[in-house]
C-alpha cells in the first residue's frame, strides 16, 4: 500500500506543480505584455509632446503612421496597438473613455503644463487567447499524464491481481498444483512468494495427512483382520455348544443355549463396530460435496488450457484439449476439473512425455471427458485395482505418490452418480482414463 501511495503523492504533485506553472506563466505573460505596452503608451505620449505642429490630432496620425513598424519589432506584434485616437480636452464625449477596458490605454497628453487632450491606444488584446491555450495545454497535459497514470496502473496492477486473484481459491479447492509464475514487478512479488510457499506447505502438509490416513487404515485394517478370526472362532464354540455338542449324550441344553445365543449376538456387534471402522476410516481419505450448476463444457476446457498450457511449455510435452462439444451440462464444474486434475497429473508422471490430450464431448449415453497419454502402462491384470484406497501398480515403484489420485477420482465420480474407466487404445498406443457422467 505504502508503494501505491507513493504514486499517487506523486501524482499530486505534479498536478500542483502544473497548476502553480500555469499560474506564473499566465502572470508572467499579462506583467510582460503590461509592462510593453505602457512603454509604448508612455514613449508615444512624449513624442506627441514634443512634436512641432500643434494640430495634435494630426501629430498623432503622423506619428502612428512614422512609428508603427518599428513598434512591432521592438515590442511584438501582439502589443501594437490597432488604433490611436486623439481626443481634444474640450470635447464633450466621454464614451471612449467609459469604455476603457484591459484591452485600450488612455494616457493625458498636457503642454505647458495644461492638459491639451487625451490620447487613447486600442490593443487587439491576445492575452485572453493566450490565457486559453495555456489552459487548454495544460489540461491537454494533465489528461496524458492521467492517462499514462492509468495505463501503468492497469498493466501493472489490475491485469496481474485478476490472474493472481483465482489462485487462491484454486488452492483451496486443491484444483491446482502448480505454482505462480515469479515476476519481476515490484508489486507483487512478495504476495507471489508467499502464495507459492502456502501451496507448498498445504502440499506437503496433505502428503503427511495421507500417509496418516494410509497408516490409520493399515491398523484399522489389521486390526479387523486381528478380530475378525478370534469372532469367528467364538461364534463356532457358541454354535456347537448350542448344539450339544460338548454334552456327552448330546443333547441341547437351554441354559447353555442361550448362553451361546448371548454370545453370538456379541460376536455380531464386534464385526458390525469394526465394518463400521473401517467404512468411516476409507470415506475419511476424501473430502467432497458436490455443488451442482449449470455451465458449458467450454469451460472446462478453456480451464485445463489457462492451467497446463505454459506448463507443458515448460516441460516440453505436447499438450491438446480437443472440445467436440460446447453444449450446458448440470454438474459439479470443480469435481470434474479435480478428476481431470488427477489424471492429467498421472499422465504427466508415468507417461513418456510424447502426448497429453483431453477430450471432452458428449455422447448418447451422456458426456465423456477422457485423458490420454503414452509411456507406462497399467498392467492388465491390475486394472481393476488402480482405483482403490492407497494401491500403487507396479508400474510405480520410482514414482513419487500416496495411491490416492485414482481412488479420489473415483469418489468423485461416484458423487457425481457416474463412474471412471481405463482402457489401452490399441489404435492410438495410449493409456485412456476417461471420466462418464451421464446425461
Amino acid at each position: 500500500m505504502r508503494k501505491y501511495s507513493g504514486k499517487y503523492i506523486v501524482t499530486l504533485i505534479i498536478f500542483i506543480c502544473l497548476g502553480i506553472g500555469a499560474f506564473l506563466a499566465s502572470d508572467s505573460i499579462f506583467e510582460g505584455d503590461s509592462g510593453r505596452r505602457n512603454t509604448l503608451a508612455n514613449r508615444f505620449v512624449q513624442q506627441i509632446e514634443s512634436y512641432p505642429s500643434g494640430d495634435l490630432e494630426e501629430a498623432v496620425a503622423a506619428l502612428w503612421a512614422q512609428e508603427e513598424p518599428s513598434w512591432i519589432s521592438l515590442y511584438g506584434k501582439e502589443n501594437v496597438p490597432s488604433d490611436v485616437s486623439f481626443i481634444p480636452s474640450d470635447n464633450t464625449d466621454t464614451r471612449i473613455l467609459s469604455s476603457d477596458s484591459s484591452g485600450s490605454i488612455t494616457c493625458v497628453v498636457s503642454h505647458d503644463n495644461e492638459v491639451t487632450g487625451l490620447v487613447v491606444f486600442t490593443f487587439e488584446d491576445s492575452r485572453a487567447l493566450k490565457s486559453l491555450l495555456l489552459t487548454e495545454g495544460v489540461l491537454i497535459f494533465s489528461f496524458i499524464v492521467l492517462t499514462v497514470c492509468f495505463i501503468y496502473i492497469d498493466r501493472k496492477v489490475l491485469l496481474p491481481f485478476n490472474t493472481l486473484s483465482s489462485y487462491p481459491e484454486k488452492i483451496a479447492r486443491n484444483e491446482t498444483g502448480e505454482h505462480i509464475p515469479e515476476s519481476k514487478g515490484r508489486y507483487f512479488g512478495k504476495y507471489i512468494w508467499g502464495m507459492n510457499m502456502l501451496s507448498d506447505r498445504l502440499s506437503g502438509d496433505r502428503k503427511k495427512l495421507r500417509a496418516l490416513e494410509k497408516e490409520k487404515q493399515t491398523l484399522l485394517s489389521s486390526i479387523a483382520h486381528g478380530i475378525k478370526t478370534p469372532v469367528a472362532n467364538i461364534r463356532l464354540y457358541a454354535q456347537a455348544l448350542k448344539s450339544g455338542l460338548y454334552r456327552k449324550d448330546g443333547t441341547p441344553d437351554p441354559d447353555d443355549a442361550m448362553v451361546a445365543e448371548k454370545i453370538e449376538k456379541n460376536t455380531q456387534d464386534i464385526e458390525d463396530i469394526v465394518k463400521d471402522l473401517l467404512n468411516a476410516a476409507s470415506q475419511s481419505i476424501v473430502e467432497y460435496e458436490p455443488s451442482i450448476e449449470q455451465f458449458y463444457l467450454s469451460e472446462i476446457g478453456d480451464w485445463l488450457k489457462e492451467e497446463y498450457d505454459n506448463r507443458m511449455s515448460v516441460l516440453k510435452i505436447p499438450f491438446e484439449v480437443d472440445l467436440k462439444s460446447s453444449v450446458m451440462i448440470t454438474s459439479d464444474r470443480t469435481g470434474i476439473i479435480r478428476v481431470l486434475t488427477q489424471f492429467i497429473e498421472n499422465a504427466i508422471k508415468y507417461g513418456d512425455g510424447n502426448r497429453i490430450g483431453v477430450l471432452i464431448d458428449k455422447t448418447e449415453e451422456g458426456y465423456e471427458f477422457t485423458v490420454s497419454n503414452t509411456g507406462s502402462l497399467v498392467p492388465e491384470n491390475e486394472e481393476r485395482y488402480i482405483f482403490n484406497s492407497f494401491y500403487r501398480g507396479s508400474n510405480s515403484e520410482d514414482v513419487e505418490g500416496n495411491g490416492l489420485g485414482l481412488y479420489e477420482a473415483s469418489f468423485i465420480a461416484r458423487k457425481l452418480g457416474g463412474s471412471v474407466v481405463t482402457r489401452f487404445n490399441d489404435r492410438t498406443k495410449e493409456t485412456e482414463f476417461t471420466l462418464l457422467l451421464p446425461l
